[in-house]
């Protein structure tokens, strides 16, 4: 493929605010519910959310005119993100109507819902197709690309731990229905999946981008994200703020080893794989101590609000999981080493 048009770099940064906006916005929205805010539609993180929709949907109408006019862009690596894109947005475009009409018909719901689970899949379908299309136009040299790609990795993985928090947060009980997790069911699930997508998502940007320091600066807006949408609002969690440096020393490590910055012979990617799959629960703190908390708290009392207490807790259950962690990152590793291809970087 020749050189692709600059407008291709503008839409998919386009989408990428879109879609920024959607996950920081939902998370905010789930932080707000959370601390007690009253449940209606029209609030300001559904306004956040939904403007994110509306910026993602111009960009996959933008994606759309590009795919029907260029055949060129058609047949080319890129055309498969824009089409994630434009699926994306389809599905959030049904998820927000279905969302307030749920809401006009059942009240109060908890964090998973048929609405819900729709709109967090589209943002994840979109988000994909972001990391994609700007990971494939990495070889062409434009020099806004590694950047955005750096945030879009990051608003990946931000939202595919909101994605695994629909399966295991204690927070899904509304007015007229129960689909809280079985804790034990959650606890699989956490061990099996938060380690492996976070190990994996972190390998994919360092191995897109090459360099050391790129995937160290996904981590650091991912906790920036996290900070601002999770901590800020709650004044009681700030003690979690120390075990972030914890996580970002982890993830410059990891990214020297394999830059090749420390210089390990031998597994040096499954070493660093082992390391974010150590400290993986870390990524998605502080929400993920509701998934723990829940197995000794009476029933009716909310883990929310003795998630302050869970600092304490933490560490034991850090050294509990991160044995299986480590595994499970270093299993991320040897898998996407061999079913995932990284573009070439080119020397235009």
């Amino acid at each position: 493929m020749n050189r692709p048009s600059k407008f291709i770099v503008i839409i998919l940064v386009l989408s990428l605010v879109g879609s920024v906006s959607e996950i920081w916005g939902g998370s905010w929205d789930i932080t707000s519910h959370l601390l007690g805010a009253p449940e209606t539609f029209f609030t300001p993180p559904h306004a956040v959310l939904y403007s994110g929709v509306g910026i993602s949907l111009i960009a996959s109408i933008l994606a759309s005119v590009m795919l029907f006019r260029d055949k060129e862009l058609r047949n080319s690596s890129v055309s498969f993100g824009l089409k994630l894109i434009i699926i994306g947005s389809v599905i959030q475009i049904f998820a927000g109507p279905s969302d307030y009409a749920w809401h006009e018909m059942f009240g109060t719901d908890g964090l998973l819902s048929p609405t819900h689970l729709t709109l967090i899949t589209g943002i994840l379908i979109q988000s994909v197709g972001i990391v994609l299309g700007l990971t494939r136009l990495i070889p062409y040299g434009f020099k806004i690309v590694k950047p955005a790609s750096v945030i879009s990795f990051s608003a990946l993985w931000f939202i595919v731990i909101a994605f695994i928090f629909q399966f295991t947060l204690p927070v899904s009980r509304g007015e007229t229905m129960n689909l809280n997790p079985d804790p034990y069911v959650a606890g699989i699930i956490l061990v099996l999946t938060m380690p492996f997508f976070c190990t994996l998502i972190f390998w994919g940007a360092a191995k897109s981008m090459k360099k050391f320091g790129w995937a160290s600066g996904v981590v650091a807006v991912l906790i920036t994200f996290n900070i601002t949408a999770n901590i800020v609002p709650a004044e009681a969690l700030w003690s979690y703020l120390p075990w972030y440096a914890i996580a970002m020393i982890t993830a410059i490590v990891a990214d020297a080893i394999i830059s090749n910055k420390i210089k390990i012979n031998k597994f040096r990617e499954e070493i660093a794989g082992g390391l974010i799959g150590t400290i993986s629960l870390v990524y998605s703190m502080p929400l993920v101590g509701m998934a723990y908390i829940q197995f000794y708290v009476f029933s009716g009392v909310s883990g929310y609000s003795l998630l302050p207490e869970f600092t304490e807790t933490l560490a034991m259950i850090l050294v509990i999981m991160g044995i299986p962690g480590a595994i499970i990152g270093i299993l991320a590793v040897k898998i996407a080493k061999k079913k995932i291809t990284i573009p070439v970087e080119s020397t235009i």
